[in-house]
């Protein structure tokens, strides 16, 4: 595939939804459905496949379902440029963000069970969480200023980006810590980068980061829920 960072990713992150949306498409790109296509679906075929012969994305999988069932499939362009490999229905893809709606849907399982509760302190089930630090700044020389935080995190706050954390591709202080204290990005995939601190008090503000990261993390380890399979196959698996 393209190499492509974790920030360019992000801010392509809308472009499936804008090839959906697409109001004509070429007559002579419309061609045969894919197997397990319906024919009611041509229209998604040509604008998946137009959207690949613009460059718009090098390849596509796209599907749909209702309780009953699969009612959509289909697979266009390549999944390796460099190979030629064209993208199959089982193509394998880092998902970065979207693992975030199964996690909060794993996460509100738990809650519908009554095993997880929105204004539990999240170190009752993290105890990583127990004593959250802010980052307030820096000294002169470059060191970071930290103080431990006021409030507890709360379940509530992993699931509305509410708890404090952020992404160090959307700030500088972040992006600045790490590069002073050798702490991976969390784009690394490694546990190291769950030691970030907090830039505001827990509550105070939304801002979008590694809660949910950090939630996705305690429904992977609840050992007897329904939801296990959906969080450990596609939110954390790739935590090293």
């Amino acid at each position: 595939m393209h190499e492509l960072t974790r920030r360019t990713t992000l801010q392509r992150g809308g472009m499936l939804g804008a090839i959906l949306a697409l109001n004509s498409v070429s007559p002579a790109l419309a061609g045969a459905t894919p197997t397990g296509s319906s024919a009611r679906f041509k229209a998604i075929d040509a604008a998946l496949r137009e959207g690949v012969s613009r460059n718009d994305v090098a390849g596509v999988v796209a599907t749909a379902a209702t309780r009953k069932g699969m009612i959509y499939e289909g697979a266009f362009g390549k999944a390796n440029v460099a190979t030629g490999a064209s993208m199959t229905l089982d193509t394998v893809f880092w998902l970065l963000s979207m693992t975030k709606a199964f996690t909060a849907t794993a996460c509100m399982q738990l809650i519908e069970q009554g095993r997880l509760h929105l204004d539990d302190d999240a170190a009752k089930y993290l105890p990583e969480l127990a004593s959250p630090q802010i980052l307030e700044g820096f000294a002169d020389d470059g060191t970071p200023r930290l103080r431990r935080a006021k409030g507890a995190i709360k379940v509530r706050h992993l699931l509305t980006h509410t708890s404090g954390y952020t992404y160090s591709i959307w700030s500088e202080a972040l992006t600045r810590y790490e590069k002073v204290t050798g702490m991976p990005d969390i784009a690394t995939c490694k546990n190291a980068a769950f030691t970030a601190p907090l830039e505001f008090e827990p509550g105070e503000r939304w801002e979008y980061g590694i809660s949910m990261d950090w939630a996705a993390s305690w429904s992977r380890r609840c050992p007897t829920s329904r939801s296990r399979s959906i969080s450990a196959r596609t939110s954390l698996r790739r935590w090293a």
